[in-house]
């Protein structure tokens, strides 16, 4: 399992969306770790996997009023179920993309998978737990989920 310091990159990450859209951080609170025996998760999750010498999936969830408002933050007219799936893919996207530049070209990333609700147990390794760390932004909570080894 990655050790806890590492995963400040995620979360720096998320910040780092927020702020490039509203100029306003998400509230980090602090990870706890989850047997991967049920995800922990909102409306919509956008699951990424990993592989090379770090292996497992990291995934952002979000429920659609969260989602919602960040089009609207963002002046988008449109908050169809589409462009929701791909707000919550370029939050995917982001965060993963910065993972890599701390953990090097070989941390192999895949395209986001958006699937609606909780990530499936199929991408969560049973015998290993995730780290999972709530965010708030605008009043509205969050998770990212963080299973790699």
């Amino acid at each position: 399992m990655v050790k806890v310091e590492k995963l400040g990159v995620f979360l720096s990450s998320i910040n780092a969306f927020f702020v490039q859209i509203k100029g306003s951080e998400a509230s980090i609170d602090t990870p706890y770790l989850n047997h991967n025996r049920s995800a922990v998760g909102y409306d919509y999750s956008g699951v990424i996997e990993i592989s090379g010498p770090l292996e497992g999936c990291v995934y952002v969830s979000a429920p659609s009023a969260m989602l919602r408002e960040i089009i609207k933050v963002m002046g988008e007219p449109d908050s169809s179920i589409k462009m929701m799936k791909d707000l919550l893919g370029e939050m995917a996207n982001t965060i993963s993309g910065n993972a890599r530049t701390e953990f090097g070209a070989e941390f192999i990333i895949s395209p986001p998978h958006i699937v609606e609700g909780v990530p499936s147990v199929s991408y969560l390794p049973k015998d290993r737990q995730s780290y999972v760390t709530p965010f708030t932004w605008h009043g509205y909570k969050a998770v990212i989920g963080i299973c790699i080894a």
